[in-house]
């Protein structure tokens, strides 16, 4: 900035740089106001002054601003949000799929999620006052991104309850790995354990995208997806696999890799594939 130059303080903490008044100064401040009184009305400086006006105003935080949502609102939420749960609770049961390609007004099947919803808001008139139509503008709870948030929490509740379930009891897994549309290599891996009633149970863990298919590539994948759940080879019971060399192999395939942490972890030839 230049000496004996006068420069407007609003417009330099809020406004738009201008060379004037913000970056070289105003040299002729002391001759006359006709452009001081120009750059008053214009309107960056008048853009500026109300940024500074709300800035040194008391009750003008953040949370002082927002509108509060009443009670009311909350409720609605609340239950709209437990009719979306619901519904895709009933999809996910029946191993169906949620949404489709066209779910707009114009469709003639919106697939089964939104299907589904205008069935049970037809059905019920306490849940046809809070979701769809007569719900907020921007507060539906129906997008496809709200689908998967919903359905990802699921995933996570079912997890954690097959998790606990599984306490710190011996289990085997069964493991398979393939390559997606996109050629990415994605690991399955499944639980196989007895529950507290004696009944044998194969509960499905979780997808895990893998950078190759070595061995020890495949092992560091499924350690990791144990340990996001607590779980850990000590716990291996037994280990099944197709006959491929990377995961039955003697001397360095995955089982023979696992099996060197978990001697117990017994490797049995996938069934699916010994037929």
């Amino acid at each position: 900035m230049q000496k004996d130059a006068a420069f407007c303080f609003n417009c330099y903490l809020f406004g738009k740089e201008t060379r004037t008044w913000v970056k070289f100064g105003w040299h002729n401040w002391n001759v006359g106001n006709a452009a001081l009184d120009k750059h008053a009305r214009s309107v960056v400086h008048k853009f500026a002054q109300d940024k500074y006006n709300l800035f040194v105003k008391k009750g003008t935080k953040i949370d002082s601003v927002i509108v509060k949502v009443s009670e009311q609102d909350r409720v609605e939420y609340k239950a709209r949000l437990t009719y979306s749960l619901r519904c895709l609770r009933f999809i996910l049961r029946q191993g169906m799929a949620s949404h489709g390609h066209d779910e707009s007004e114009e469709s003639t099947n919106k697939e089964n999620f939104l299907e589904l919803m205008e069935w049970l808001a037809g059905n019920n008139e306490e849940v046809n006052k809070v979701v769809l139509k007569n719900a907020l503008g921007n507060c539906i709870l129906t997008s496809p991104c709200i689908q998967k948030q919903i359905i990802r929490c699921c995933s996570m509740e079912t997890t954690k309850n097959i998790v606990e379930e599984l306490g710190d009891d011996y289990f085997a897994i069964l493991a398979d790995e393939s390559s997606d549309m996109s050629h990415r290599e994605q690991l399955v891996v499944c639980l196989r354990y007895v529950d507290k009633l004696g009944r044998v149970c194969e509960r499905f863990l979780g997808v895990i995208h893998v950078p190759g298919t070595t061995s020890l590539q495949l092992k560091t994948a499924i350690q990791s997806l144990l340990a996001s759940h607590h779980l850990t080879l000590t716990q291996f019971g037994g280990q099944g696999y197709y006959g491929a060399s990377n995961m039955k192999g003697e001397v360095k395939g995955l089982k023979t890799l696992i099996m060197k942490e978990s001697p117990t972890a017994y490797y049995v030839h996938c069934f699916a594939h010994q037929l």
